[in-house]
Order: C-alpha cells, then structure tokens, then sequence
C-alpha cells in the first residue's frame, strides 16, 4: 500500500515537471510567434512608410504602433492566464500530494 502511494507520489511528481516543460515550451512559442509576427509587421509597415508620404506615412505608423500595443496587451494577458493556470495545477498538485501524504500516515498510525 505505502509503495503504491510513493509510486503515485513519484506518477504525480512526474506529471507535474510534464505540465511544467509543456506551459514552458508553450509560452517560448508564444514568445517566438510573437516576436516573428511583431518583426512581419514592421516590415510591412516599414514598406507602406517607403511608398507613402506625408500625413498617409505618419497615419500608418501609429496605426502600427496600436497594433503593436495591442498584441503585447494580449500577449501578456495570454501569459498571465497561462501563468495563473499553471500555479492552479501546481497548487492543486500539491494539496493533492499532501492530501495523500496525510491519508497515508492516518493509515498507518489510524
């Protein structure tokens, strides 16, 4: 009974560094699309800049910049619901663990 507990413990522990890696590699990937899109953006924007002059050109730079804005604003949103995700599993996992941990040494001692 108590190598089952360890070994769910161990299962568990396991699953969590797993949920870990994947949140990690989820927002690196985030990170990098964002990234490339923000640099696709400048570029065409950059582009728009060259053909246009004027008012047109200062026009469509601030509208860049909006958009720019507006995707850090959701990507860091997106990082923040992702991260407030992960510390729920995390916490959850943890009472988990500690619930068993209790049950096991009721068991035991009960």
């Amino acid at each position: 009974m108590e190598e089952q507990a360890i070994e769910r413990l161990i299962q568990i522990d396991a699953r969590a560094v797993e949920i870990s890696a994947s949140r990690e590699k989820q927002l690196e990937d985030l990170e990098r699309r964002y990234k490339e899109e923000e640099q696709k953006m400048i570029r065409d924007f950059a582009r728009r800049i060259e053909d246009e002059t004027g008012e047109a050109a200062r026009k469509i730079l601030q509208e860049g910049k909006e958009e720019v804005e507006k995707l850090n604003l959701k990507i860091a949103q997106i990082l923040e619901n992702m991260e407030r995700d992960f510390e729920k599993i995390c916490k959850d996992m943890a009472d988990e663990i500690l619930g068993r941990i209790f049950d096991i040494k009721r068991e035991t001692h009960g």
